[in-house]
């Protein structure tokens, strides 16, 4: 009997309390096509009322497997609460390969699609782009940011952005709020 406690015990203590469910997994090489750089393997899980993103890099040699200390860690990168779809999607392109962060979502007062873009640049996980699209009792909303180009798009109306410090966007402290806390959308 007491054999059969101890298992149990030490089983229910290896097991965390609450597992956080896969919402999307997706891997790619930052290079893009060329698969001439870095590897990664990120997933995308429920995190109570946020999506948490965590990837996996470094790896020259393939995608990584996905076990040990993770490269990035954002438990708050995305708003999980009333989502639909919450999906990962990498996007090769000539400058290398970005991943979107896609959460469709739809509540009783309007529905919508953010997409956050994530590109690793100079040692960093760093944010290039951010859409937001709302239909609800107030209308339609739009809010559509280029980082690289320093453009913000916002009800067809572009404006320049100023100037930004590198660490301003940095993925690892990017909320489901930032382009708004940051002033980037209103």
């Amino acid at each position: 009997m007491l054999r059969t406690v101890t298992v149990a015990l030490l089983f229910s203590l290896a097991v965390p309390a609450e597992a956080e469910t896969l919402l999307s997994e997706a891997s790619g090489n930052w290079a893009g096509a060329s698969n001439r750089g870095f590897y990664f393997l990120a997933r995308l899980t429920q995190n109570e009322d946020a999506a948490r993103l965590v990837i996996w890099g470094g790896a020259m040699d393939g995608v990584p497997s996905g076990e040990g200390e993770p490269e990035f860690d954002n438990p708050e990168i995305a708003l999980g609460a009333f989502a639909t779809r919450q999906e990962l999607e990498v996007i090769d392109t000539s400058a290398g390969s970005i991943l979107q962060i896609v959460t469709e979502y739809a509540d009783e007062e309007s529905e919508g699609r953010s997409v956050l873009q994530i590109q690793y640049l100079d040692t960093q996980y760093t944010v290039v782009g951010y859409f937001h699209a709302d239909d609800g009792v107030g209308g339609h909303y739009e809010c559509d940011i280029d980082f690289l180009r320093g453009v913000a798009t916002q009800d067809g109306v572009e404006r320049q952005l100023s100037e930004m410090a590198v660490d301003e966007l940095n993925a690892s402290d990017w909320t489901f709020n930032a382009a708004f806390d940051r002033g980037y959308c209103s």
